[in-house]
């Protein structure tokens, strides 16, 4: 019955990437055309602030992502995102000249590296197998597929990074630091994870470990810095790239401010209090949501205040941390990628250790 069940589940996980994919042939078949992208950017809100013909994140990355790989400075073309992420999309179009496909094969990455994380989890194939299911049904998974979003990648070198830490492998561990630093907000990423490590080995008190990852954590802003390779080949010195650091974390702070509530809002009900308008429906928005918080929430109850010591819990700090950081800064509904996979992972794990005493009590 487990094999079959197990079977069941890879084949609805395997045809719903087909149907994905054939959902979206038409934006993997279609010829990446750099003239057209380039004049879309110059056309756009990034250089006429009253532009009516705004451009997505999608193009923006597609236009710097073929510009940065044709050796331009990363510093003058959408320098607030680090350029990590937009070499991979320009290599995509380079070598599928297209860019969309990026979507897909950071989306295979993702779940890819999601089941390695929770089969180290649960030491189970079939539970292994459900979280990766239920994140891949999900329609802010499936969404970022089609075009060139930034976020899977984000999501997958965070859940390399932690693989490296369950295998206790620190040096490879703070190599995909570093290339998650340099996808997306590089300093609140470094501070975010680094605190959810540690607050993971404080709780096993593996103190040898902690030792021992604190010591290649140099190798993260290392890697970090050389993405910035061409930067520095075009002139620049170490001196202008603190002074672009600081230029980055002043745009962010200069922006937007948060709703602390929203977040919560989001997962709870679907609605998304921004700050450019009324409140907003988040169209990807279901009850598994919600009820994986609760899920989650229960977790915490059970195994947090007790200091058990289970693997899991370094995903229980990553919630707890980042969930704090969301209530700080202005929140997109995609920003849960990095939440809801993790949040599925606790639900699963609760079932699975309160069902069976369930159903040996109403037997």
């Amino acid at each position: 019955m487990k094999h079959k069940l197990l079977i069941i589940i890879l084949v609805i996980l395997s045809l719903q990437l087909l149907f994905r994919a054939y959902q979206y042939k038409d934006n993997y078949l279609t010829k990446f055309n750099p003239d057209y992208w380039k004049a879309r950017y110059l056309h756009s809100q990034w250089v006429i602030p009253d532009s009516k013909e705004s451009i997505g994140d999608d193009g923006l990355y597609a236009h710097a992502a073929w510009e940065y790989i044709h050796g331009k400075d990363p510093s003058l073309l959408n320098a607030e995102i680090p350029p990590f992420g937009k070499y991979l999309i320009g290599l995509t179009e380079i070598i599928f000249h297209n860019q969309n496909i990026f979507g897909l094969l950071t989306g295979i990455f993702v779940l890819i590296s999601f089941y390695i994380l929770n089969k180290m989890i649960f030491k189970n194939t079939l539970l292994a197998i459900i979280p990766v299911t239920l994140l891949s049904s999900d329609p802010l998974f499936y969404n970022q597929l089609k075009a060139p979003y930034l976020d899977l990648l984000y999501l997958g070198l965070l859940m390399t990074t932690f693989i490296f830490v369950y295998k206790e492998k620190f040096l490879f561990a703070n190599i995909f630091l570093g290339l998650m630093m340099a996808t997306k907000a590089s300093s609140a990423t470094f501070i975010l994870v680094v605190a959810a490590i540690l607050a993971y080995q404080l709780q096993m008190k593996d103190y040898q470990s902690i030792k021992k990852f604190l010591m290649y954590v140099p190798i993260s802003i290392l890697v970090f810095i050389l993405t910035y390779t061409q930067y520095f080949i075009l002139g620049h010195n170490i001196r202008e790239f603190l002074g672009l650091q600081k230029w980055i974390i002043i745009f962010y702070e200069s922006g937007a401010k948060g709703d602390p509530s929203a977040v919560w809002q989001i997962i709870m009900s679907g609605n998304w209090p921004n700050w450019f308008g009324p409140v907003q429906k988040v169209t990807e928005w279901n009850i598994l949501w919600p009820l994986s918080l609760i899920a989650t929430l229960f977790y915490f109850y059970k195994v947090l205040p007790q200091r058990r010591q289970y693997r899991s819990v370094l995903f229980g700090f990553w919630i707890i941390i980042y969930s704090l950081f969301l209530s700080l800064v202005p929140v997109w509904p995609r920003y849960l990628l990095l939440l809801l996979p993790f949040m599925y992972n606790l639900s699963v794990w609760v079932l699975s250790k309160n069902m069976p005493r369930l159903l040996q009590r109403y037997h």
